[in-house]
């Protein structure tokens, strides 16, 4: 289901969501993804989008193992939460500068439970598709990452063009596995140390 505004309008927005019927194995999906557009005149624009989206997957494949009996396929219910936030923005400063800018700050977290192996996957009764499998523990997970790239360009000469680079990286992968909170993970995905990368790139037009 989603709602659009007049697009051509300075100030703009959009509305989607999206809803997954429980199924016999018990496995549901939402999400919800607004945004909003801006234009200030020709010169600046850009926008801003949310994503959210929460599952609960009975039938994850989890990963394979292999020992004297043969290969085993396993599964659990994963429990997982996602959030991102997507900024753009354009800005032309004169017919020959213009900066723009991409930044996006995305977090999922997931808790596994019930592990098992695949028993006979044509059953016809669910239930009896999966069969206990005596393993460790699933590893819950809790991945953050941030990625923004920024890109100046200047056309020093008609044809001839700089681009000056700088693109920022975080990540966080070890902490507070199998729990979701937004402010909390947000809060420590920009207190990690950055990798940042500056790049300068440029053509010449040569006349022959």
């Amino acid at each position: 289901l989603g709602f659009q505004t007049d697009q051509r309008s300075p100030l703009s927005g959009t509305l989607q969501g999206y809803f997954v019927l429980t199924d016999v194995s018990g496995s549901t999906e939402w999400g919800i993804d607004p945004s909003l557009n801006f234009r200030v005149a020709s010169r600046l624009q850009g926008s801003v989008g949310l994503h959210l989206s929460a599952g609960t997957y009975d039938a994850q494949w989890y990963g394979n193992t292999t020992d004297a009996a043969g290969t085993h396929y396993t599964f659990a219910r994963l429990d997982q939460r996602t959030t991102s936030l997507t900024t753009r923005v354009d800005y032309t400063m004169t017919p020959t500068l213009s900066l723009q800018v991409y930044a996006q700050p995305f977090i999922t977290a997931g808790d596994y439970s019930d592990l098992r192996e695949l028993a006979d996957p044509r059953a016809a009764r669910y239930q009896d598709r999966f069969q206990p499998f005596a393993g460790p523990d699933p590893s819950d997970f809790n991945v953050k990452q941030f990625r923004s790239n920024t890109v100046l360009r200047w056309e020093y000469r008609p044809g001839s063009v700089l681009f000056f680079v700088w693109q920022q990286g975080r990540g966080q992968y070890g902490r507070d596995p199998g729990s979701f909170d937004i402010g909390r993970d947000y809060r420590n995905l920009f207190n990690v140390r950055s990798d940042n990368t500056f790049l300068i790139k440029g053509s010449y037009w040569f006349s022959l």
